[in-house]
């Protein structure tokens, strides 16, 4: 027989079972712990933290670029004076000679040193050395243009890199360099002063060759007295685009006199000369022709001054007459520059003072006066 269960009943034991799950998981519930429960995201917190670490990686991106062109900078830069060094001066060069070479444009450099500085390490120390090697480096840069480059080339020693210059605005630069230097008393020293040696670039030299003429230049200066300049007219060379002047002056051997400075001088007047003609000839008038005649007169008063010095040891009779000739030639020389590009000016009276006053009124004249002398002294 069967027993039913009330309907009562059952829907008692079935809230008795409810109650009985609903305890189980509360007590369930009730064990964990809520530092345990998963937080809410905090997206606002993660951005942040990121935007600090993206700030701070480019803070330490932004100095380390920074160190790294210091020392570049510095690889390439003398600690002492602040110049150029050697490894950055190649580099430069080369690139410039390349330009130069594809543009024709002029290109030189200056080669300079201070005379007797071991005199001044030897008496004031090294450490005021080095405050007259900062002191002349400062009044050189004062001297140059933006696009010049001063490099400290090794101990004393200097370079000028000088693009878009001709020989001649790169002597006429070398000058002025030296005029400077020697014009400024440094503490404790005084007046110090440079010799300089000047090279134009020639067409496919390479850069050693280029600087060994400079240096070349620089120890004539050294050999005839020291603070001044000698600029390399070896080897001299036309632009790609121009032709030479008819009009050039011929070298003849027939006026060497056997002293190897007057007759290197000599050949120097020669080359100077056919510049002249050149820069003037293929256009370049006024501007380069004045500095080219800036250049010759330069070189004129030298030569003349050491003529005369070297006249004045052998004891030459006839000196006065011809240190009053070479007075004349320098004035007159002056007077034809001051002229130069206005209307009382011209070729022919250019050509005229140089072939006829300078190489056969002088050189073939006056010069041979002295040649069996300096033979005979």
């Amino acid at each position: 027989m069967t027993l039913e269960t009330p309907p009562s009943l059952t829907l008692l034991m079935t809230l008795l079972a409810g109650l009985a799950v609903g305890a189980a998981l509360g007590l369930w519930l009730g064990r964990r712990s809520p530092a345990s429960a998963p937080p809410e995201p905090d997206y606002h917190s993660q951005l942040e933290t990121l935007t600090r670490a993206q700030e701070a990686s480019e803070q330490a991106n932004g100095e380390l670029r920074q160190a790294l062109d210091q020392l570049e900078h510095a690889a390439g830069t003398d600690r002492l004076t602040g110049a150029w060094n050697r490894r950055r001066f190649e580099d430069g060069a080369l690139l410039l000679i390349s330009l130069a070479s594809r543009r024709g444009d002029p290109l030189s450099l200056i080669l300079f040193d201070l005379d007797r500085f071991k005199k001044v390490n030897d008496t004031f120390g090294h450490g005021v050395g080095d405050a007259v090697l900062k002191s002349v480096a400062g009044t050189v840069r004062d001297q140059l243009r933006a696009s010049d480059a001063l490099v400290r080339w090794g101990g004393e020693e200097f370079v000028v890199l000088c693009p878009a210059t001709t020989l001649a605005g790169a002597t006429i630069l070398a000058e002025k360099i030296r005029q400077a230097v020697e014009a400024r008393s440094i503490p404790q020293v005084g007046m110090v002063t440079i010799s300089l040696g000047v090279a134009h670039h020639q067409k496919a030299e390479a850069l050693d060759a280029w600087v060994a003429r400079a240096d070349g230049a620089l120890y004539r200066a050294k050999e005839r007295g020291r603070n001044r300049t000698e600029a390399s007219l070896e080897m001299v060379e036309t632009h790609e685009d121009e032709t030479p002047s008819v009009l050039a002056l011929i070298w003849d051997p027939a006026l060497e006199c056997g002293n190897p400075e007057i007759d290197h001088q000599h050949q120097q007047l020669y080359h100077l000369s056919n510049s002249l003609l050149t820069s003037i000839t293929s256009g370049r008038y006024p501007e380069e022709a004045k500095l080219q005649m800036q250049l010759l007169i330069a070189h004129v008063a030298q030569h003349f001054h050491d003529e005369e010095a070297i006249l004045a040891r052998t004891g030459y009779p006839e000196l006065a007459l011809h240190a009053k000739e070479h007075n004349r030639l320098i004035a007159k020389a002056k007077v034809l520059q001051k002229d130069m590009g206005g209307v009382s000016t011209d070729l022919p009276t250019l050509l005229t003072f140089l072939a006829l006053d300078l190489v056969k009124g002088h050189l073939m004249a006056w010069d041979r006066r002295f040649f069996k002398h300096l033979a005979n002294p």
